[in-house]
């Protein structure tokens, strides 16, 4: 029996669902996850007798590293057979310590994780229908890589949202793996969520902006489970004029954006990784301020803005800036 551990975006569910659909394979275990929980995921699957773990759509997040390297050890230890496919940016020495240990890595930046899948996965099952393929890919690669060259890019980074249940993203990946790329099933669901960013953009956000230097001009908005990021930080960089977008939940939970400056070497600095120009972190908001916060709506915002700017100093002098 085969494990799948995934991104909990469309993206990952995407490309789980598309591994499933190439493998003729539905009765897989899939495991939903965040690249800062991935070492913990992986230990939750070395639990049960898989002959087989799938990891889609997750980046190394350096922090965790060398946990993830003795949960992959293990596995290995055990005859597991592990694939990764992943899209985002990995530096020599961990794709080295990931394929030293027996691990069969697919890292491609030129496509989305569901565009990796359907580039490197052989097909198992008798017919494959290679329309089904393209759209899927093009359709989730269009709204995950920020690029929205198909018209299926907004709607696929509404139907999958970071706080919806995993229950709903299986129903989705259902779909998926049976050859469905779209349903009517999605239309409403998409809907629901359109109607509501009307209504939260329309309102006041809270943002705080901040210059570092004379090259970033960042802005930190709160996070809503209302709007995706990649909605929140456009509105956010047109009203403000920034460069810089930070959309930051009170759980440490940061999304970085922008058109112009590479947000990927901030994001590794605070612990993440990710695209370019669309990546994320996971810090750990001291206690003090996440009560205070509640007092104060936006001492939250402040203490992301200042610990950005620290970073994005740090990151201007090194390169020169």
């Amino acid at each position: 029996m085969e494990a799948i551990i995934t991104h909990g975006d469309a993206d990952g569910v995407a490309a789980a669902g598309l591994y499933l659909y190439l493998r003729d394979n539905p009765e897989a275990a899939v495991y939903f996850t965040e690249p800062y929980n991935l070492h913990y995921t992986v230990n939750r699957a070395s639990r049960s007798e898989y002959k087989r773990v799938v990891i889609a759509d997750l980046g190394v997040n350096p922090s965790i590293l060398s946990e993830l390297l003795e949960q992959l050890r293990a596995l290995r230890e055990k005859g597991v057979d592990v694939v990764w496919y992943d899209h985002h940016v990995w530096n020599e020495n961990w794709v080295r310590s990931v394929s030293e240990l027996g691990v069969k890595l697919h890292v491609d930046t030129s496509t989305c994780a569901t565009g990796v899948v359907a580039k490197y996965t052989p097909p198992l099952r008798s017919h494959v229908d290679y329309v089904f393929i393209e759209q899927l890919t093009r359709g989730v690669c269009a709204g995950d890589l920020w690029r929205f060259d198909h018209w299926l890019g907004p709607y696929y980074i509404r139907l999958v949202r970071r706080r919806d249940k995993d229950s709903w993203r299986r129903r989705v990946l259902v779909r998926i793996a049976s050859g469905e790329y779209w349903s009517r099933e999605f239309n409403s669901r998409v809907e629901e969520h359109i109607d509501r960013e009307l209504s939260l953009l329309s309102s006041s956000l809270a943002v705080f902006t901040k210059s570092v230097g004379k090259s970033y001009k960042i802005a930190v908005v709160r996070g809503d489970n209302t709007v995706d990021s990649s909605f929140i930080a456009p509105y956010i960089m047109g009203r403000y004029g920034v460069n810089v977008v930070v959309v930051a939940s009170s759980d440490g939970k940061l999304s970085f954006r922008s058109r112009e400056v590479a947000i990927r070497d901030l994001a590794i600095r605070l612990g993440g990784g990710g695209h370019p120009y669309a990546a994320g972190s996971k810090i750990r908001i001291p206690w003090f301020i996440r009560l205070l916060s509640r007092l104060r709506g936006n001492l939250l915002l402040v203490y992301v803005a200042n610990l950005v700017s620290r970073e994005l100093e740090r990151l201007g002098a090194n390169s020169g800036q």
